[in-house]
């Protein structure tokens, strides 16, 4: 197996024997190498195998240059996981956590700290889970030197949560599709853009959507808890905002669901990112 790109001194992009384009990650592995050598088997940790070209694009523009140290902590969580709880998790939950570590740790470093609505349900019903997002947490705090609230790690732990909940959305996979593309289509209506899919945060948007989706579908709601955030972040992104109204009048009118303060807050800290370079 011969490299096709040198991404880092611990990645390196190559094919597998169908053809496609997969990630080799692990410890200098593509540490003195070029397009063509052979890759050295022994070194192989990980394997992300990339659903097309535009996925392979995403992982040397962004999972490529995200510090090291953010990829040994998702790492350690997801084996942590199956190791201590037999949860069966895909390998992609490692780029899942690896992101929202990056963006947990941005938005700490910004003093923005948000309150968790569904901390004490998820810590009820989901005490596995929530040990998992405890465990990264602590990690984060020794390695990264940033002190996180429970609230976080209850937010890392519903990763864990989704990630073994695939059949119920494949059971509602029409549905929740259908509400993804009606919130997108609302976005680009009130920002009149389209918005860009190949970035990270529409996806990040898009998997916000879905796990809302998924709540909603299970008539979860929450009692808002930080009205002092909300309020902050509704009279900056005031744009948002009104963006977020038009979404809630939707998600009413459709589906009779009262969509809270803490999922608008949210939602509305995903739209300015996914919009910024747009308008």
């Amino acid at each position: 197996m011969k490299i096709e790109k040198v991404l880092n001194n611990n990645m390196v992009l190559t094919y597998n024997t169908e053809g496609k384009e997969i990630i080799l990650k692990g410890k200098a592995i593509g540490f003195g190498k070029k397009k063509g050598d052979e890759v050295d088997h022994k070194l192989v940790e990980r394997v992300f195998i990339q659903n097309d070209k535009r996925d392979a694009r995403h992982f040397e523009e962004y999972f490529a240059k995200l510090p090291q140290e953010y990829w040994e902590i998702s790492e350690q969580t997801a084996d942590y996981a199956k190791n201590e709880f037999g949860m069966q998790l895909d390998s992609r939950i490692i780029l899942t956590i690896c992101d929202h570590i990056a963006g947990a740790v941005d938005r700490y470093k910004e003093g923005i700290i948000l309150r968790n609505a569904m901390l004490w349900e998820g810590k009820r019903f989901y005490p596995s889970e929530f040990k998992v997002g405890q465990y990264a947490v602590d990690l984060i705090r020794r390695r990264l030197n940033i002190s996180m609230e429970e609230d976080e790690a209850m937010f890392l732990a519903f990763h864990f949560v989704y990630g073994q909940n695939k059949r119920q959305e494949t059971d509602n996979l029409e549905l929740i599709t259908g509400i993804i593309r009606d919130i997108v289509d609302i976005v680009e209506a009130a920002y009149q853009v389209k918005l860009n899919t190949e970035t990270w945060d529409y996806r990040r948007f898009v998997t916000h959507i879905r796990f809302f989706a998924q709540r909603m579908l299970q008539n979860k709601q929450y009692e808002s808890t930080d009205d002092e955030w909300y309020q902050l972040l509704k009279n900056k992104y005031r744009k948002s905002y009104n963006c977020i109204v038009k979404i809630a009048d939707y998600i009413h009118d459709r589906y009779y669901y009262e969509m809270d303060r803490e999922e608008m807050m949210y939602l509305m800290i995903h739209i300015e990112k996914v919009t910024r370079e747009l308008t």
